[in-house]
């Protein structure tokens, strides 16, 4: 079993946020290596954001994902490797980059 870091939540938070972009609503896959292991993320998920703080803000910081479906899969040398990944955990990476 391969254990989530909370560097690799951070990172995947960060990665989730980034792929989001100004969407109300997430679908999509994305993979990014991490420490040598290769990280895959399929998600579809519904988006919240602050309220605009001001008319001028283009967009708004995220605040939360709800996920509709998600997976989360490791590789090492190229087999899959069972993970620990809590995507309530996740959320809380996610709140903390607001």
């Amino acid at each position: 079993m391969y254990t989530i870091s909370s560097k690799l939540y951070h990172q995947l938070a960060e990665h989730l946020v980034e792929q989001v972009g100004e969407k109300g609503y997430y679908s999509g896959k994305f993979e990014f290596e991490f420490e040598g292991v290769l990280c895959e993320m399929i998600l579809s998920a519904v988006i919240y954001r602050q309220k605009k703080p001001d008319s001028w803000a283009t967009a708004c910081a995220v605040e939360d994902m709800i996920p509709v479906w998600w997976e989360f899969h490791t590789f090492i040398d190229g087999d899959e490797v069972l993970n620990d990944l809590s995507f309530n955990e996740l959320r809380g990476y996610i709140k903390s980059l607001l």
